[in-house]
Formats: structure tokens, sequence, C-alpha cells
């Protein structure tokens, strides 16, 4: 197998956000949906519908048989976390272009909603070569769409954010409740959780779990390495995700909380050109329960490489997703 890519840090950055234009069909639906849930809040939607970017992807989007939406978390370092130390990130100088560090795909069909965390690590084709998913991104969205239409997931509609970004939309929705087994930190994940328990957690700390790759327990009063759990980011951002998305549903009753969410995310996330505003609320509407990783084959080498398996495909099938052509 010859990989794209031999680390995680390399090109540039095809994939970050860049700001268009929206249609003025989809501005104006942008513009009477986002008056009708934010003017209690006094929200200027003018401003919020200008902050809403767009991801160069070409999709095929087919809603007939479902909506199946692709979630990734970007990992540039161009922007971090408000009062993020650089020294838990690296700079973009040290760690260049974006990786799909997280990605989360929920298929929603009048049946229901199902949903999969795919680990980073996953082995994928692009073209002739093969490698992780995650640096499929450093060539693009176009790339790591593909990929995953090689695993047999579809790409409906895609939506992206990055560090700063998902922090800030924690924060602006109140923060997270997160149930800890254990106490847990991860020095280059920037996180620290010294005692177990359900606990509330804000944007930094949550986007710290869904990050942490090289977490230590609490045993007796001393911090020792956990055993390695190759699932451990995308079990974590199985767990974030649903917390996030409750809290978002609470936010509908709370115009001053819906306000803040609304701007935050309005400027957090970007979207493939053929995704409306009505789009985004189906998706925020979701009802997610835990999202189960999507099961692989064992790590191999030093980069913790897994390969897919007849699992990985069975899994796929049964949540409902195909990828034809």
């Amino acid at each position: 197998m010859t990989a794209p890519h031999d680390t995680d840090a390399g090109q540039g950055s095809p994939g970050r956000r860049r700001r268009f234009p929206l249609p003025r069909g989809r501005a104006r639906v942008l513009l009477v949906l986002l008056a009708v849930l934010l003017a209690a809040a006094g929200a200027d939607v003018a401003v919020l519908a200008a902050r809403v970017d767009e991801v160069r992807v070409d999709l095929h989007a087919d809603d007939a048989d479902g909506r199946t939406w692709v979630l990734v978390g970007v990992d540039s370092r161009a922007r971090l976390p408000e009062g993020a130390d650089p020294a838990d990130f690296g700079t973009p100088e040290a760690v260049p272009g974006s990786r799909a560090d997280v990605v989360v795909v929920v298929h929603q069909t009048d049946a229901g909603t199902t949903a999969l965390s795919v680990p980073r690590d996953l082995v994928v084709w692009t073209g002739t070569s093969g490698g992780r998913l995650a640096l499929t991104w450093l060539d693009g969205p176009q790339a790591t769409v593909d990929a995953l239409c090689g695993l047999g997931i579809t790409t409906d509609h895609l939506v992206t954010v990055d560090l700063g970004g998902f922090a800030a939309v924690v924060d602006a929705a109140g923060g997270l409740e997160v149930d800890v087994p254990e106490p847990v930190r991860d020095g280059p994940a920037g996180l620290l959780l010294p005692r177990a328990g359900r606990q509330h957690v804000d944007g930094a700390t949550a986007l710290a779990l869904v990050r942490s790759r090289h977490p230590e327990h609490r045993v007796d009063g001393a911090w020792v390495p956990a055993r390695v759990d190759p699932d451990g980011r995308a079990g974590a951002a199985g767990t974030v995700l649903p917390a996030l998305l409750e809290r978002v549903h609470g936010s509908l009753a709370l115009p001053w909380r819906l306000q803040a969410v609304s701007w935050a995310a309005s400027g957090a996330v970007a979207v493939d050109p053929g995704t409306s505003a009505t789009d985004l609320l189906g998706l925020a509407g979701a009802d997610l329960g835990p999202v189960p990783v999507l099961p692989a084959g064992e790590p191999f080498g030093s980069v913790l490489a897994r390969r897919p398996t007849a699992a990985t495909t069975a899994a796929v099938a049964a949540a409902g997703l195909s990828c034809g052509g």
C-alpha cells in the first residue's frame, strides 16, 4: 500500500473555508428562516447570512431515499479556540494544512436517523493510492468525499467545522454535560478532568475530549497511560455530538441563547453549495442517540492505520448507506 502522504502535516489548505456570496434564492430562504427563529432575540439576520461559508466540492445529492450528512471536524491550526495555548495544538507553520480529524455520518429517513463515527485512521483509496482517511483532506474535500464513497458512504450534504469554531459553538450553547468514567488528562490535547462522573464542560474541554489521542488516567493518586484505544477519538466524537445537538435543541426555547448559538454556528460551519438553511435546520433537529464507531481491522504500522473489514461493509449497509457509481 502506498500512502499519498507520510505524515499529518503536509500541503497547503485546499479545504479551508472560503467566503462566497450566497445565491440570491438561497440567501432569501436563509433570511426568512433566521428571521422567524431569531426575531425575538433581535438578531441581525443579514449579518448572519453573510457569515455562512461554502466548501468547494461537487456533490450529486439525492435525498429521495434519505438524506446523508457527512460532518467533518478539520484540524487546521489557523484558527484555534479563543484563549488556547498554541503549545497544545502546534502553530500553522509546524502543522500546516488541514486534516479530517473527526468524521461523523448521519443518515436521515422517514423511518428514523442512524449515525456512524468513522475512524480517522481508516485506510481508504483515492485513485490508485491508499492512505488514512484523515489525510485525504490535504487533497481537498472532494478527495475525502470520494474516499468515503469507496467505503459505500454517499455524501448528500457536507458540513465542516474547524477547531475554534467547534469550541465557540459549544460555549454559545452553554457548554455540555458529559459523563467521565474516570479522571483523565492528555497534555498534547490540552485535556484535564481531574474527577470522574457527570460534569459540565466548556468548548475548549469538549474539543480536547474529541482530540485526545494519548490519555492518562489517575490510579491510586498517580497518572498512568491508558490502554491504547484505536476508537478513542471516534468514540468521543460519537458521545459529544449528541450532547451538543441536545443543547442546541434546548436553545430553541431560550431566545438569548438561540441568538448566541446562531451567531457562533454561522461563523463556524461551512457547507457545500447545495445545502440550504432548511437543510441545516433539519440536521439540527435530528434525534441522535449514542453514535457507534464504524468497525475496522486491528491497527498496524506506526500511525495505527486500520483496514476496512467485512464488518465495516456490513455496518455501512446496516445503516442504510450506499454509494453508487
